[in-house]
């Protein structure tokens, strides 16, 4: 039976867990915080492919969407998965900005692809769907995308470490990772801050921001070409549920975060942000993002703010995630990602099956971590 160390219990690395451990493999899965309680909790978790600039980066978000239909129904239930179908519209004057796209020019694109869309204008959808919305007129244009939906991240976290546990082939580590035992290019054992040594046949670099960090530990050429974002996210408590359907609206970003709950973001805010920021985003830009928020859904207005946070996420610049073996250490595997939610259960099956059978699935083509050593 191989034995294998994840890296990091976020929603990649508990996929990562739960898949090799369904495969048959003895898992070793190390974190040091509470399992999907840092970026995966912060995360909006939208499941989606709007923002895709290219075909290739479309089909794989496309085909993580899917992945999690399939995933789904492996399950008697899957109460982290919210298919909601999502609510889009831009500004009254979108032309795009810096000369890219409109929003238009984006769902037409989007359709094109063969992404489901359903047009419409603000009085269907108050009509029909969202009665909450302040759009500015009646004519606007907006879009339904009826496949996406959103995940609650430390659910599917919680529910795939207590399903791989049940195979009897999980142990869950708290504690950092100090170190990994290379011997003659070959992985060899785990080190932990606490002391601890755990003996392994590979190791999958699962932990999200931290990602460089652990690669670092190899030895060998650094990382390069990786981007950081940041994003501030409030909770609200609400009175009912006002939202039905995820909002993409032109200031403000808002989901149900489960019974009397929203959660509410917004691009403009996130782009004020400096890269990286994990500290109190300070009252300005909490005031912003709240009236952004209320102009978008004035019923917010009278909700009560449970957390406000910023999350960071730290993935390859191009876009596509890193995933595979890296050709100069054996047994080192890396998985991290931009929009790891949506990618999560994909990329967990398909490296469990490249660990196992040593099989690179299709979409995988620009996503190996080679490229972003310097040296390869």
């Amino acid at each position: 039976m191989k034995t294998v160390g994840v890296v990091g219990a976020g929603v990649i690395g508990a996929c990562m867990a739960f898949s090799l451990a369904q495969r048959g493999m003895r898992v070793h899965c190390v974190e040091p915080a509470q399992p999907g309680g840092l970026t995966t909790d912060v995360s909006f978790a939208r499941l989606s492919a709007f923002q895709q600039p290219t075909y290739a980066r479309f089909e794989l978000s496309h085909t993580g969407m899917i992945e999690h239909l399939r995933f789904a129904a492996q399950f008697d239930s899957a109460p982290w998965w919210h298919p909601t179908g999502s609510l889009a519209w831009g500004d009254e004057e979108d032309g795009g900005d810096a000369g890219g796209p409109s929003f238009a020019d984006v769902a037409h694109r989007l359709s094109a692809w063969g992404y489901r869309t359903v047009w419409c204008d603000a009085a269907r959808v108050n009509r029909e769907w969202e009665p909450g919305i302040a759009f500015p007129n009646a004519r606007t244009p907006a879009v339904l995308f009826p496949d996406e939906g959103w995940i609650d991240g430390p659910k599917l976290v919680s529910e795939m470490l207590a399903a791989a546990k049940d195979t009897g082939r999980l142990t869950l580590w708290n504690g950092a990772v100090d170190g990994i035992e290379v011997h003659d290019g070959e992985v060899r054992a785990l080190r932990l801050e606490a002391g601890d040594r755990i003996e392994v046949d590979a190791v999958v670099n699962a932990a999200g921001p931290e990602a460089p960090t652990v690669a670092a530990m190899l030895g060998t050429a650094p990382l390069e070409g990786v981007a950081t974002r940041s994003s501030l996210v409030i909770d609200l408590l609400t009175d009912g549920d006002p939202v039905r359907h995820i909002l993409r609206g032109a200031q403000a970003h808002a989901r149900s975060a489960g019974p009397g709950r929203v959660r509410v973001r917004s691009e403009q805010v996130d782009a004020r942000l400096p890269a990286g920021m994990r500290s109190d985003p300070g009252d300005e830009l909490v005031k912003d993002l709240l009236e952004r928020a209320y102009r978008t859904i004035p019923a917010l207005e009278s909700a009560t703010v449970d957390r406000v946070r910023i999350g960071t996420a730290v993935f390859p610049a191009d876009g596509f995630p890193s995933v595979g073996a890296l050709s100069a250490v054996s047994g080192y595997y890396e998985v991290f990602a931009n929009s790891g939610i949506t990618l999560a259960p994909f990329l967990g099956r398909t490296l469990t099956t490249h660990i196992a059978t040593g099989e690179i699935h299709p979409l995988w083509s620009r996503c190996s971590p080679d490229r972003l050593r310097t040296a390869s």
